[in-house]
Parts: C-alpha cells; sequence; structure tokens
C-alpha cells in the first residue's frame, strides 16, 4: 500500500521543506516500487550495420518482452527482481544472443547498440515432385460460427497458434488461413512462424527468414501463400501469429469454437507457452503429401 507522507510547515520555511518533502516522496516511491526502468536500444547487423526490423527481445519464460521496431530500435521495461533471469534476442535467420538481465542492463546503458551476427547455414534443397502428391486441408474446419475470440494481448511477441498433425511424410506447406471475424484496423501485419511440436507444445522454428504478411481483409478468409518459401517439413508442426506492431487493443476477433485442437498461445516475446484447452481457432492450411 502506498505510503502518504504530510509534512506541516511554517510561511517562512516553505520552500525549504517542500524541497524536503519531494526528496523523501521520491525516495519512498522507489523503496516501495522498486527499480523499473525502460531500457531503449537498437539492433543491428554486424557486418552491414543495417537496422533490423522485428527482433525479439524478452525475459525467458517471464511473459515480459518486445519486438523491434521496423528502424530496429526497441524499449523494454526491466524491474530489479528479475536481475537473475536470462534474456534472449532472437531473429529468424541470425545467431541468438543470451544475457543475465543485469549484465544486459549494464550493457545498454553503456551502448544502446546490440550487434548480431547471421547464422550462415546450407539451405536445404527442397524439390516437389507433383507425382503422388494431393493437395489435403489441415486444421480446424469450421462448420458455422460458435465463438469469436483474438489475441491474448497486444504486447509485441504475443503469439497464437495451433498444431498441425500431419498424415504422411513429407509434407509441403502451401497456404494458412485463418477467418476473421472482424478486424477494426485498416492493415493487420503479422510474423508467420512455423516450429517442430514436442510433447505437444511448440520448440524450435523451422524457418530459414522472418515471415512477415499484412492484411486489409475485415471480414472473411484471409489466406497467405506460402509456397514460395518451400517449406517441408515430416512430422506435426505448430503454426502462428505473431503481433509486432502496435495496433491497439481489442480490434480483431478470429472465429473459434470449441471442438478442433487447442489453440497456444505466448503472451510476449520469449515467453512461456500455453495451451488454451476452452478455445479452437478457425486456422487451417493447404498442404501437398
Amino acid at each position: 500500500m502506498p505510503l502518504l507522507l504530510v509534512l506541516r510547515f511554517r510561511k517562512r520555511n516553505n520552500m525549504r521543506l517542500f524541497f524536503v518533502c519531494c526528496t523523501l516522496l521520491l525516495f519512498t516511491t522507489s523503496t516501495l516500487f522498486g527499480q523499473a526502468v525502460a531500457y531503449k536500444g537498437v539492433v543491428k547487423d554486424i557486418n552491414s550495420g543495417e537496422n533490423l526490423a522485428y527482433v525479439n527481445i524478452g525475459v525467458v519464460n517471464k511473459n515480459l518482452g518486445t519486438v523491434s521496431n521496423t528502424n530496429g530500435v526497441f524499449q523494454l521495461v526491466l524491474d530489479d527482481k528479475f536481475d537473475a533471469e536470462t534474456i534472449r534476442i532472437s531473429l529468424i535467420g541470425y545467431k541468438s544472443l543470451t544475457f543475465v538481465v543485469s549484465d544486459f542492463k549494464k550493457m545498454i546503458l553503456s551502448t544502446d547498440i546490440i550487434l548480431m551476427e547471421k547464422n550462415v547455414s546450407e539451405l536445404r534443397e527442397v524439390v516437389i515432385k507433383n507425382k503422388n502428391l494431393r493437395d489435403a486441408k489441415l486444421g480446424n474446419v469450421l462448420e458455422g460460427r460458435t465463438a469469436s475470440a483474438g489475441f491474448v494481448n497486444n504486447v509485441l511477441g504475443n503469439e497464437i497458434g495451433m498444431v498441425m498433425k500431419i498424415n504422411s511424410k513429407p509434407t509441403y506447406i502451401e497456404k494458412f488461413h485463418a477467418i476473421i471475424d472482424y478486424n477494426k484496423y485498416e492493415i493487420l501485419k503479422f510474423r508467420l512462424n512455423i516450429y517442430d511440436v514436442k510433447k505437444g507444445m511448440p520448440t524450435n522454428s523451422l524457418l530459414d527468414e522472418s515471415i512477415i504478411v499484412s492484411s486489409g481483409v475485415e471480414k472473411g478468409e484471409m489466406t497467405i501463400d506460402l509456397s514460395d518459401y518451400n517449406i517441408m517439413v515430416n512430422g506435426d508442426f505448430f503454426i502462428s501469429l505473431e503481433w509486432i506492431e502496435e495496433l491497439g487493443e481489442g480490434g480483431l476477433h478470429f472465429l473459434a469454437d470449441y471442438t478442433g485442437s487447442p489453440v497456444i498461445t505466448r503472451a510476449a516475446s520469449q515467453g512461456k507457452w500455453n495451451k488454451q484447452d476452452k478455445i479452437s481457432f478457425g486456422f487451417t492450411v493447404t498442404v501437398k503429401n
């Protein structure tokens, strides 16, 4: 509970005692609420110097994180209570960075530039042979409207998605579909992510590059063409949409029901995944297998 400090003083000492009062109040506020400080920086490519957009920065498994903007700039509020935790900085196609939170805070105070190095790896050659491959649709095909739901919050890095179960190997991902109930924003902007699955939960990204998608669909089906990315999977996978730009709360809902695969979410970058057993979104993928 906040402490209200009242000082009474004589008129001739107003200025001196008013200064004392303010000092005591500031000290009391700092003591009561701890040191929550906003740390601001910019993420760049170590070789080109290019500012890196949509980098995930967050405290691992604590649902405290953010995403850099189109200029690579980010701001993250950190409290002293997280000093012993781990902060991770990641971007698809780059080597992840990890720091103890206390060390990260010292680093940002000395230099606000974070440098990331590209993850150079041999690209997988994917050859799609049409022979014996057939189109199929995976996910939660809605037969009628039963519910409407959206993101957990509008914190950057908030993600929602579903596990897609495949019945044939290999499987090539062609399109992603989501049914929008209402969209009050002019343009939606997401990152589409695809992860492998372990014990029913998403783990490592299966992508070599970020897939940034925009849509102006106000109501109806939003379709994302993924055929140019040559994404092949050999087992169940998790596909999600990630909130990467500040648009305000409550302006987007998807159609949903209570019968399909449960939605899995995380509230912020590098946060903990949680299964929402009571709701399933109308997310589907078109595949060839």
